[in-house]
C-alpha cells in the first residue's frame, strides 16, 4: 500500500505549525513590555489585537540589531512589506503583568520571517506565539509610489540579517556589548 503524496500546500503549513511550537532561542532579541491599561478589553486582559503591537516592537528591535529597520532601508531603496502574520493565545496577559516578547528569523531567501515568543516575566509561562512573514521591494522613492515586489532578499539584506549585530536601546541583544 502506498502512502498519498502530500500537497506542498500541506507542507508548508506542516512547517509553519511546527515553527509555531518552537521555543525562542537563546540568541533571540527580546524586549520587556508591561501591559498598561488602555490594553485592557472589559475582561480586564490585554485584548488580542494588541498582541500584533507587541510582536512588530520586538520585530522593531529585531530589525535595528541588524540594520534592516525602515530607515535603514531608505539608502538602498528597498522597503519591506507584511505579507502575513500569525498569532496563537495560549493565557492572558493582565493589567500591569511584565511580559517578555522574544524575535528571531526563521527565513530570508525568497522572503523574511520573523518568529516571537510572548512569556510572562513574573510566571515563567508562555502566553502567545505569533509569526510574521514580510516581502522585500524595491522603491523608486521613500513614501507612496510604485514599488516591486522583489522575489529572491537582496544580498545586502541577507548579509545583514546573518552578520553581526550591534546593542539597541531597551532591548536584549545577545552578542552584543
Amino acid at each position: 500500500m502506498t502512502s498519498p503524496t502530500r500537497s506542498p500546500a500541506r507542507n508548508r503549513e506542516q512547517r509553519e505549525a511546527s515553527e509555531m511550537r518552537q521555543r525562542a532561542p537563546a540568541d533571540a532579541v527580546s524586549i520587556v513590555l508591561e501591559v498598561p491599561f488602555h490594553d485592557l478589553d472589559p475582561l480586564f486582559v490585554a485584548w488580542h489585537g494588541w498582541y500584533y503591537k507587541y510582536f512588530e516592537i520586538a520585530r522593531t528591535a529585531l530589525f535595528r540589531a541588524h540594520h534592516i529597520d525602515a530607515v535603514d532601508m531608505i539608502p538602498l531603496n528597498l522597503g519591506f512589506y507584511v505579507v502575513e502574520t500569525r498569532a496563537r493565545h495560549i493565557k492572558p496577559l493582565r493589567y500591569g503583568e511584565r511580559f517578555r516578547v522574544a524575535a528571531w528569523f526563521t527565513e530570508h531567501e525568497s522572503r523574511v520571517g520573523v518568529a516571537y515568543e510572548v512569556t510572562s516575566e513574573k510566571e515563567g509561562h508562555r502566553v502567545a506565539r505569533g509569526k510574521t512573514t514580510l516581502v522585500t521591494t524595491h522603491r523608486t522613492k521613500h513614501g507612496p509610489g510604485e514599488d516591486e515586489m522583489l522575489f529572491e532578499t537582496p544580498k545586502v539584506l541577507v548579509d545583514r540579517i546573518l552578520g553581526p549585530r550591534v546593542a539597541v536601546e531597551g532591548a536584549n541583544v545577545p552578542g552584543t556589548t
